[in-house]
């Protein structure tokens, strides 16, 4: 594969010329649909000055999982970076030249945020330095049919640069390279931040942070109904994150998790409590201000939401939400996606009714005290670049208990496998799924 660049003001297109097996569907029936990347800066910026380590980053986030042997970048870039790319990558990386000037930030740098506008991204905010940029990826809307609504997003953006923040709102339609659309490096968040890598270089950014919450960081639970998921994960330790974060810090760019050892039920918490309440909406789908209230995402916010505030959750409320599409779908999987914040949004007095309860048994988190969830997990420090650790243990402070060591090794030892293979979860199930669905 062969990637040319063009640019024009604060335009930036990556036109991708396919080789051999290119772009062919990878083993998760992912393939490569579209040949040209396009990246449309603010006016104040311009994309004839982004830096080509940045530009090469850019372009490995874009197509990574589809080059096959080799892959060619138009690039003058550093040789530090070329050298740590080709070492990385399983296939051949060329360059025009390897004799760039390496990306140093100057000392007054500043971290960026990959900011979704959701409460997880949210919460990430909340907890870093005030001169923080926001860089959002404005997602086009290249196909005719899409529940996505950035209503929701521009709002938040709004209030965020209202608020004092820089904020860059940045068209890309990397997501639409794929098919199905979605982030090419799917294994994490790191393709989202291409519009962050864009500016880096042009507004002096020395780290780029993400919202993804301990769930998917250290349990992975945003895809625990894969069998390979129900056990805790060091995802300091993983092979996605060593091999990114190496990349990134060759580009002169750290990478930076504030919620990582947050679960969604502490960045529900954060928000809850911070000046952003009332102006962000995790929904994408319905017009801001009005979640769409028929999405998993909706429902799972929602219960989290009402327990911490201490709303009621009824017997009504349950049998409406179990007939949404996607809440039943996602309800019918073993294991359920988010099963210990759901056990935790359904332990409480504010629950009743019969729904809620057998849901309730049916989660492996019935078995166990979750209170851990409503705090911080510090080994996370490591995901923190080391400049922004001491700022960064003061403003989780403001919000969340610290885990205490019980708790620690509790998160660590976490395995549902035991669950799954018991008669009694096999019983809680049967007799949820005839709540479920109901034989007429």
């Amino acid at each position: 594969m062969k990637a040319e660049y063009s640019t024009e003001g604060p335009i930036l297109k990556v036109k991708f010329i396919l080789e051999n097996d290119d772009g062919k569907p990878t083993s998760r029936g992912v393939s490569m649909v579209r040949d040209v990347l396009e990246i449309r800066l603010n006016d104040s910026l311009s994309a004839s000055k982004i830096h080509h380590d940045h530009l090469a980053l850019i372009t490995l986030m874009s197509v990574h999982p589809f080059v096959r042997e080799v892959l060619n970048m138009d690039l003058k870039v550093s040789s530090e970076f070329a050298e740590i790319v080709q070492k990385l990558c399983s296939y051949d990386v060329e360059f025009k030249s390897t004799k760039g000037k390496e990306y140093v930030p100057n000392p007054k740098s500043k971290p960026c945020l990959a900011f979704s506008g959701g409460v997880d991204s949210t919460a990430a905010l909340m907890l870093m330095p005030k001169d923080t940029v926001c860089a959002w990826l404005d997602r086009p809307q290249l196909t005719e049919r899409t529940l996505y609504n950035k209503s929701a997003a521009n709002a938040t953006m709004d209030f965020a640069e209202k608020s004092g923040f820089e904020v860059h709102k940045t068209y890309c339609d990397v997501e639409h390279l794929r098919n199905p659309v979605g982030f090419p490096v799917y294994e994490g968040p790191i393709s989202s931040s291409v519009t962050a890598v864009a500016i880096a270089s042009q507004r002096n950014i020395d780290c780029i942070a993400f919202g993804m919450v301990m769930e998917a960081s250290y349990r992975n639970a945003e895809f625990v109904y894969r069998t390979e998921h129900t056990k805790y994960r060091d995802y300091a330790r993983s092979t996605h994150y060593e091999t990114w974060k190496e990349m990134f810090a060759a580009a002169g760019i750290f990478l930076f998790f504030p919620v990582g050892g947050i679960s969604e039920v502490g960045t529900s918490t954060i928000v809850l409590n911070s000046s952003f309440n009332g102006a962000v909406r995790s929904c994408i789908r319905g017009e801001w201000p009005d979640p769409c209230n028929n999405c998993w995402k909706c429902f799972r916010k929602t219960l989290v939401d009402n327990r911490i505030l201490e709303k009621p959750v009824s017997d009504e409320m349950m049998a409406s939400w179990i007939k949404v599409q996607g809440v039943k779908y996602r309800l019918g999987a073993w294991p359920v996606a988010h099963e210990n914040v759901l056990a935790w949004a359904l332990k409480g007095p504010h629950v009743s009714g019969k729904i809620a309860k057998k849901l309730l048994e049916r989660l492996e988190g019935s078995r166990r005290d979750l209170e851990l969830l409503s705090k911080w997990y510090p080994p996370s420090i490591e995901l923190v670049p080391e400049k922004y650790r001491g700022g960064f243990i003061e403003s989780v402070g403001k919000y969340l208990e610290t885990m205490s060591d019980s708790e620690i090794k509790d998160s660590e030892m976490f395995d549902i496998s035991d669950w799954l293979n018991s008669e009694k979860a096999a019983k809680a199930r049967d007799e949820f799924d005839k709540i479920l669905n109901p034989v007429e």
